[in-house]
């Protein structure tokens, strides 16, 4: 044998060795059950205002009251730092822009044409300084 193909002899006789014992072999692992801690999560809500109603509104006369204001008042938030509410109407079904405010009522003029009933849906959410808002609180007012 010459010296390059003992040579090389050696080298594969080395990789055939090497390569086996520097493979990983099959991967493991296991697992309990057991519990370290328990997990808990907590959402807050902001609570909405309560008993929100028309008291104050125009007494309509069926079918002839064309100008009348419309008043929306309500028990404020129980929530720590609301700031204001905002007070969203829809008229015969078509959804005027919310209005914010800081106090519990809201009021408007409206008018309709004689001979006509609208109808008014109020709905009023409570805002906090940092954004959340509650569910809505909602009366309606027929003139």
């Amino acid at each position: 044998m010459t010296g390059a193909r003992a040579r090389l002899a050696l080298v594969l006789l080395g990789a055939a060795v090497a390569v086996p014992l520097a493979s990983p072999g099959p991967a493991a692992a296991s697992f309990t059950t057991r519990v370290v801690a328990a997990a808990t999560a907590t959402t807050a809500s902001v609570a909405p205002p309560t008993s929100p109603g028309t008291a104050g509104s125009t007494a309509c006369v069926p079918g002839l009251t064309t100008s009348y204001t419309v008043r929306l008042s309500w028990t404020a938030s129980a929530s720590a730092r609301v700031s204001s509410y905002r007070v969203t109407e829809t008229v015969g079904g078509v959804a005027r822009a919310p209005v914010t405010v800081s106090t519990t009522s809201w009021s408007r003029t409206a008018s309709k044409t004689l001979l006509t009933t609208v109808t008014h849906q109020l709905a009023v959410v409570a805002v906090t300084s940092y954004g959340w808002t509650s569910v809505p609180a909602t009366a309606v007012y027929t003139c």
